[in-house]
C-alpha cells in the first residue's frame, strides 16, 4: 500500500491541507505549530475511530472542540486518503473519506463515510462502502459490483464502531 494523496479539513492546525503525489520517502519539515505532529496524528485518530469509536478517538484528544480547527467556525472535520492497494489481483486506486460533524444539538455524528476504488484505468470509482446520513450500503464480494449487501456492513472496516458513536 502506498498513500498518494491526503486531504484534511478542520483537524487541529490543518484547516485546509492537501498533499498530492506523495513520494515513497517523504520528509515533513516546518516551523513549530504548523501541523507536523497533527499530520501524523491523523493516522492515530483514524485507527482509534476504527478500533474503538469516534467518540473515544475525540475524547482522547480533548473532545470535538479541541480537535476541530480553531477560529474556523466549523462544525465538520473531513479526512480523505487516496492510496494504491492490490485488490483481487489488481492494483487499484482506493479512496477513503470520513466526515465527522457536530449537530446543532451538540451530538457528534459520522455524517459521511466512503470507501471507493476504481475498477480500471478509466471510468468512475465504485463505492465499496457508502454511509451517508444514517443510510449505509456495502459490497459483499469486491468483484461482484452489481450486488449490495446491507448485512455485510459488519465485515467492512470498523464501520459499526464509526456508525454507533
Amino acid at each position: 500500500m502506498r498513500i498518494e494523496r491526503l486531504k484534511i479539513t478542520n483537524f487541529k492546525a490543518l484547516r485546509h491541507f492537501e498533499m498530492r503525489d506523495i513520494p515513497s520517502f517523504c520528509v515533513v519539515i516546518g516551523a513549530n505549530g504548523t501541523g507536523k505532529s497533527t499530520l501524523f496524528d491523523i493516522f492515530g485518530f483514524l485507527k482509534d475511530c476504527l478500533v474503538y469509536n469516534v467518540r473515544r478517538a475525540l475524547q482522547v484528544r480533548g473532545g470535538f472542540q479541541e480537535v476541530v480547527s480553531r477560529h474556523a467556525n466549523a462544525n465538520k472535520i473531513e479526512i480523505e486518503i487516496q492510496f494504491r492497494l492490490e485488490i483481487a489481483g489488481t492494483e487499484r486506486l482506493v479512496t477513503y473519506i470520513l466526515c465527522i460533524a457536530k449537530e446543532k444539538s451538540n451530538k457528534i455524528v459520522v455524517e459521511r463515510e466512503i470507501l471507493r476504488y476504481k475498477r480500471g484505468r478509466y471510468g468512475s470509482p465504485y463505492h465499496f462502502l457508502d454511509f451517508s446520513q444514517g443510510i449505509r450500503s456495502a459490497i459483499n464480494n469486491e468483484e461482484d459490483f452489481s450486488k449490495k449487501d446491507k448485512d455485510s456492513i459488519r465485515r467492512c472496516l470498523g464501520h459499526v464502531s464509526l456508525a454507533h458513536i
